[in-house]
């Protein structure tokens, strides 16, 4: 190992309070807390030997031990065992020495990466820079107004409702369990500097439950981990709940750019008498210049019915209206399935053709995101459809 460490800099990583046997000599130090470093994650990338001491550049990937987790990157002098005060002496010359090496590393210096610009010299996006799809871990609170500390918006909560279908085969309880689960969707805008436009960063998803108590608002919950805020669950609860976030475990980006993303997300969905399971999807537009995030809900054409898509107002806090389907034997039900009648309420416009093939399932994977956010953006700038205009629209569609 690398004897005693007498000064590390450079150390990036967020330890947890140390538990267990005291670390030995091989370890290092940040804020009085010590960590013994996992053998199995360290690669030497340089080293300087000087008689006595070993001048060693470590990286470490990122890691996870009891006790410690992160992403470590250090410069470390070394020294034997023994330490005589000869040595001493040399080893504060040395350390002097190293500074510049302590502080930059030993590895040749980056060169600066400018942010990509337009013809004028204005910052504009790096096509690269897409959002991703975070899922939302247990215990995340907000409020329908006030996102958590690390996002920016809210951008849908939607609660269930059981409206339709077989409501005289299912319990009291159940109407009350299908409004305690609600989908969630926040969003992650910002900019990089004052002068770069506004991007998507990541989108995050899961299941919350409101927080019981005078605090109010929602909580993230896990079928393993519902927490206290939420109150007590029964067994048949956590049922539900792990049914319903391994549903929303097939979610995922169908497209992205810096500025547009798609969740998809499968869905059992009534159509006609029957319940399908559609790709619902949820498209969030971003405004450069000022951050303005939209939203648009779409559901694909099925069982003869048009495509709909729907601009909500985000944040979009709606209900959502579930069918009930109940499978029976011998005339006592068994068995229930749930099923959205209609995606929520919102201003709608005329489709085109082409927004409405792009979004078709079979097109969606394959078609560029560029192009879909183009066809996305100009369906925004439509007027919105009156209700008798919609109706008519409707069933011109349905006559097609």
């Amino acid at each position: 190992m690398l004897g005693n460490a007498l000064c590390i800099v450079r150390i990036s990583f967020a330890p947890r309070k140390h538990r267990g046997s005291p670390p030995r000599v091989d370890s290092f130090w940040n804020d009085d807390v010590a960590f013994r470093l996992p053998d199995a994650c360290v690669k030497i990338e340089n080293a300087v030997n000087l008689r006595d001491f070993n001048i060693v550049h470590l990286r470490a990937a990122r890691f996870e031990e009891p006790g410690l987790s992160g992403d470590v990157e250090s410069s470390i002098l070394s020294t034997p065992a023994k330490l005589s005060p000869r040595v001493g002496m040399r080893a504060v010359v040395i350390v002097l020495a190293a500074v510049p090496f302590l502080t930059s590393g030993f590895a040749p210096r980056r060169e600066a990466v400018l942010a990509p610009r337009n013809a004028s010299g204005a910052e504009v996006h790096d096509p690269a820079d897409v959002p991703v799809l975070s899922w939302l871990p247990a215990g995340t609170r907000f409020r329908d107004d006030r996102p958590p500390a690390d996002w920016s918006d809210v951008v849908l909560k939607s609660t269930p409702a059981l409206t339709s279908g077989d409501l005289d085969t299912v319990s009291k309880e159940a109407f009350a369990t299908a409004r305690r689960l609600r989908l969630v969707i926040l969003a992650d805008v910002a900019r990089k500097s004052d002068a770069a436009p506004y991007a998507i960063r990541r989108l995050g998803v899961g299941l919350s439950a409101p927080i019981v108590g005078a605090d109010g608002g929602d909580v993230v919950v896990a079928a393993t981990n519902v927490g206290d805020a939420s109150g007590s669950w029964s067994t048949k609860e956590r049922i539900i709940l792990a049914a319903g976030s391994r549903e929303l475990g097939r979610a995922k980006l169908a497209a992205a750019t810096p500025t547009f993303a798609i969740l998809r997300t499968p869905t059992t969905c009534l159509v006609g008498a029957r319940h399908e399971t559609l790709d619902v999807l949820y498209a969030v537009l971003v405004e450069p210049a000022s951050g303005r995030l939209r939203l648009f809900v779409c559901k694909p054409a099925a069982g003869g019915a048009p495509s709909v898509v729907r601009e909500l107002e985000a944040p979009a806090i709606v209900d959502g209206p579930l069918h009930v389907r109940a499978k029976t034997f011998a005339g006592i039900p068994i068995s229930w399935s749930f099923a959205m009648i209609d995606v929520p309420e919102g201003a709608e416009r005329a489709i085109p053709d082409e927004l409405a093939r792009l979004i078709a399932p079979d097109r969606l994977e394959t078609a560029d995101a560029r192009v879909v956010e183009g066809a996305f953006r100009a369906f925004a700038e439509r007027p919105a459809l009156t209700p008798t205009a919609r109706a008519a629209d409707a069933s011109a569609a349905q006559g097609d």
